[in-house]
């Protein structure tokens, strides 16, 4: 196990503020009704809601939630705090309802290690599954930070997230692909859910116009980055460490190895990676644990 010394910032942060967020992730869970009654048997949604909770995942994006809005505003009451990390959880239910949607369309069967929600209960109960996260997750926004909740949702609305899943469903397995489209899938699947989770930070905890504009162009190129990784880690991922199926050259999808080498592709990288540290570099705070993550996404395994 890593000592305490030799855990990056962002490890640091991470590890202070996850395991209250596990907590409220449980406790802040849709129920269809059971959950509410102890003497009913929980329903299969009930279950599946639990596992998509309990079957782990980085929450990268909650922290990084966490990480922008407190490095603006470092005196947070208790109730504030406590206010971030619902909306953060928020952020987590709407990331997770997107994966299991996600892991339908692409036919997987594993995630994370274990099955799929749609392997395990069925594609009906799942898409439900997905539905329930997806709404709750908006209530949870729109009632801690009306404003900020407006950004996340353009960001995984369409266009935004959804209209890149669209276009990556469209693309894949067509004759004619070009790198513009797969640019125009990336951006707007992962890079515009990253960009509006920055934006939302410096929202909730009253960062200038300016400033907003500029972490959530950090947040871009931070989620750009991470998705271009994610499909190199799809080709050459140790199976130990990324744990989920790899399906992107069996499904035919248009991903950066489409068009560049693996060598390139960290190339493109390192620039994005450069492009986003450039917008944070003379913000008027500590932002290492975000310098910390973008390198910490730039080369990871898994």
């Amino acid at each position: 196990m890593k000592s305490e010394k030799k855990l990056s910032a962002f490890d640091k942060f991470a590890r202070k503020n996850i395991p209250a967020l596990e907590k409220n992730l449980l406790r802040l869970l849709p129920a269809s009704g059971s959950l509410l009654n102890k003497s009913r048997k929980p329903t299969i949604l009930d279950r599946s809601l639990v596992y998509c909770m309990k079957t782990g995942g980085k929450r990268i994006r909650p922290v990084l939630f966490m990480a922008v809005a407190t490095a603006i505003n470092k005196k947070n009451t208790k109730s504030e705090l406590g206010k971030l990390r619902d909306f953060a959880c928020g952020i987590e239910f709407l990331h997770s309802y997107s994966l299991v949607h996600d892991d339908i369309m692409d036919g997987d069967d594993m995630r994370r290690g274990l099955a799929t929600v749609c392997k395990k209960f069925g594609s009906a109960t799942a898409i439900l599954a997905g539905d329930a996260l997806l709404t709750r997750g908006l209530e949870i926004l729109y009632g801690c930070h009306f404003g900020a909740a407006a950004i996340i949702n353009a960001g995984v609305g369409s266009p935004g997230m959804i209209a890149g899943q669209a276009a990556d469903m469209e693309c894949g397995g067509a004759k004619k692909r070009s790198e513009k489209a797969l640019w125009y899938i990336h951006m707007n699947k992962t890079a515009a859910f990253f960009s509006s989770i920055c934006a939302a930070g410096a929202a909730a905890s009253g960062a200038s116009e300016k400033e907003l504009v500029k972490l959530a162009s950090f947040g871009s190129n931070l989620g750009l980055a991470f998705q271009v990784r994610d499909d190199m880690l799809d080709r050459t991922g140790d199976r130990k460490k990324y744990k989920k199926s790899r399906n992107d050259e069996k499904n035919d999808k248009l991903t950066v190895l489409s068009f560049h080498t693996l060598a390139d592709s960290q190339k493109i990288i390192d620039g994005i990676t450069s492009r986003a540290e450039s917008f944070i570099k003379k913000l008027p705070y500590d932002t290492s644990v975000l310098s910390s993550l973008l390198e910490k996404l730039r080369v990871r395994e898994f």
